[in-house]
């Protein structure tokens, strides 16, 4: 507990670094002094922590959590990014401006740590608060990065990036992930970076993190949106200069395949599982990634303080707000049956009210039987979409006919009317699932709606996508080299995988997919989507994949919410379980080929006449 309660103070000190009388939000210079902003240990360690407040935004408050075929958010700014209604002067969620401003803050530090008396700071210490904040400087371009492409390197040079005649060209992709994954792999090594943080500093920079981003811009860096892509073809600077890689490299594949390896075989982390009789329980391993303090999957968490999540996904009857998160239909039908076969292997027509559905994976819609949902704990009559599905699925989508079985608090365990005239159904509140299905993998057992807060870690980053890149990598890198698609360690990390989520290995359900590289590809995007889900990647690996067209385009579906129901009486419409187009957004999402990456804001482009524009924008 003692340990909880200092990495608050760490993250409280962020969080009042970024509102009040700190050197950010402008140049430090133009409130205080070097001098004074580094004049004690204190003041030092507070300028640190406000370079470290430019990263550490709620990762389940993020464009890349809201906009994406996983989920429906009924957010105003989310409706503006789907429907298309943005421009570069108006993008939602733009982070041009603010990351450079960190990335100006950090290097500031960098060149004035030193001002710090000797008698306030050790050298030892000044040198790992240099690497902390390097170590934040590398990963805020990793991050520009993933939604812009290539950026302006401005390496250790003290540039206003909101400054009038500017006149920097954007650097090329490669030179900004050469420049990027060096600095990451010095910082692996730098004698004063710990390996790993704990304690007080737990969530803090370390080798084991620098290694990991590495790893992932050197995957974004070998897939498909920036390798080699013809779409960017005519992107150059005013020089001439392509931005972008002209031809495909698949050694970028085994650059990635190894970065991975790199953090696995640092020996530090490892999947968070439950055992009970020798066993893995795997509802309350999966459950546990994101209710245990400290995990050992966890590579770089965000401490949330005030349970934005939890009431965001509680039922609005309990004061919550109402299902905020609504998962698809589209979702829904990804999840496994439980004998690691996928169900749906696509739909007919352009809808998905019919879908094509795998006979020898046991899954049915037709009608009703009784089931126990292994979470609730409780024999229902249940719709057969959901009987036998694979353990992630009931820990993290509520479906219609359960009670809010996460809460401890027995008051709170109501029955969940989604239906239109139910407890949490359309006519109830304007906070309702607009899809007949409730998000509850990241909820909190002892969280109350009524009655008090909970402290929780989500992930920037997890163990999990470490191992999935290395298996991604692979498989790529086998179809120029396919003795790697038998490669031991590629099949041991997806095993494990696949055995915390209770499922049989991936070769035993479909040993069709042996050395056939397509389908493996197949096979492991679909595992990354559903580990992964709701955590924020889908939004870029779609993107990467350069899928966004096909998946983040269209309508959403769910089950019928504007079905009448009996309110209170412990059952459901029968009706209701129907594959329907959302009523609650009638138009479709809008993919453009030019939504792969982020526009640079135009405000920018008006300061700085070397920057150009990103495709089609």
């Amino acid at each position: 507990m003692k340990t909880v309660k200092q990495l608050l103070v760490f993250v409280f000190s962020t969080i009042i670094l970024a509102s009040c009388d700190s050197y950010l939000d402008t140049t430090p210079e133009d409130l205080r002094s070097p001098d004074q902003i580094f004049e004690s240990y204190n003041s030092t360690q507070n300028a640190m922590f406000g370079v470290y407040s430019y990263l550490r935004t709620n990762p389940c408050n993020t464009l890349a959590t809201y906009s994406t075929s996983e989920v429906d958010i009924p957010y105003t700014n989310v409706h503006t990014f789907n429907f298309g209604v943005w421009s570069a002067s108006s993008a939602q969620y733009d982070k041009w401006v603010s990351y450079y401003q960190g990335i100006r803050e950090a290097t500031y530090f960098l060149q004035n740590v030193y001002k710090c008396p000797d008698g306030e700071i050790t050298y030892e210490t000044r040198e790992q608060f240099k690497a902390e904040v390097r170590c934040v400087r590398a990963i805020l371009y990793v991050e520009l990065m993933r939604m812009y492409g290539p950026v302006v390197l401005l390496y250790d040079e003290l540039v206003d990036f909101t400054a009038d005649n500017l006149n920097r060209p954007r650097n090329t992709w490669d030179e900004c992930v050469n420049w990027v994954s060096n600095e990451l792999l010095e910082l692996s090594e730098n004698e004063y970076l710990p390996l790993q943080q704990s304690g007080a500093a737990y969530a803090r920079m370390s080798k084991s993190i620098a290694l990991a981003y590495r790893a992932r811009i050197l995957l974004t860096s070998a897939s498909d949106l920036f390798n080699g892509n013809p779409m960017y073809a005519g992107v150059r600077n005013p020089d001439g200069t392509p931005l972008f890689p002209s031809k495909k490299d698949p050694e970028k594949w085994e650059l990635a395949r190894q970065a991975a390896k790199d953090v696995i075989d640092l020996g530090i982390y490892d999947l968070e599982k439950v055992m009970e009789d020798g066993k893995i329980n795997p509802y309350k391993s999966y459950q546990a990634i994101f209710t245990t303090e400290q995990s050992k999957e966890m590579i770089l968490p965000f401490m949330e303080t005030d349970s934005y999540l939890d009431k965001r996904l509680a039922p609005q009857s309990i004061n919550g707000w109402g299902f905020g998160f609504s998962p698809t239909q589209e979702m829904v039908d990804l999840y496994a049956m439980k004998n690691g076969r996928y169900p749906i292997t696509g739909y007919q027509g352009n809808s998905h009210l019919k879908p094509i559905i795998d006979a020898s994976s046991g899954y049915s819609e037709e009608g009703f039987a009784q089931f126990t949902n292994p979470l609730e704990g409780i024999e229902r009559k249940t719709f057969k979409m959901f009987i036998d599905r694979e353990p992630r699925f009931y820990a993290s989508i509520l479906y219609g006919g359960l009670t809010w079985f996460v809460s401890s608090t027995a008051d709170e365990r109501i029955y969940v009317e989604m239906f239109k005239n139910g407890n949490n159904g359309y006519d109830a509140s304007h906070n309702h699932s607009n899809t007949g299905y409730a998000l509850v993998k990241f909820v909190m057992p002892d969280y109350s709606a009524r009655t008090r807060n909970v402290k929780r870690e989500l992930p920037f980053m997890r163990y999990a996508e470490i191992l999935l890149d290395y298996i991604e990598a692979t498989i790529e890198a086998g179809a120029t080299n396919p003795s790697l698609l038998n490669d031991p360690y590629m099949i041991q990390y997806w095993d494990e995988l696949r055995e915390r989520a209770g499922l049989p290995s991936i070769f035993k359900v479909y040993p069709e997919a042996a050395n056939n590289h397509d389908l493996l590809l197949d096979l492991v995007r679909k595992e990354r989507k559903i580990e992964l889900a709701f955590e924020g990647m889908n939004f870029y690996d779609t993107r990467r994949w350069l899928t966004g067209e096909e998946t983040e385009s269209g309508y959403f579906y769910g089950m019928d919410t504007q079905v009448d129901g009996t309110r209170d009486s412990q059952s459901y419409p029968d009706a209701f379980f129907t594959r329907t187009l959302n009523a609650d957004r009638p138009s479709p999402r809008i993919f453009h080929p030019s939504f792969y990456l982020f526009p640079i804001p135009q405000s920018s482009l008006n300061k700085n006449h070397d920057l150009v524009q990103n495709y089609k924008w």
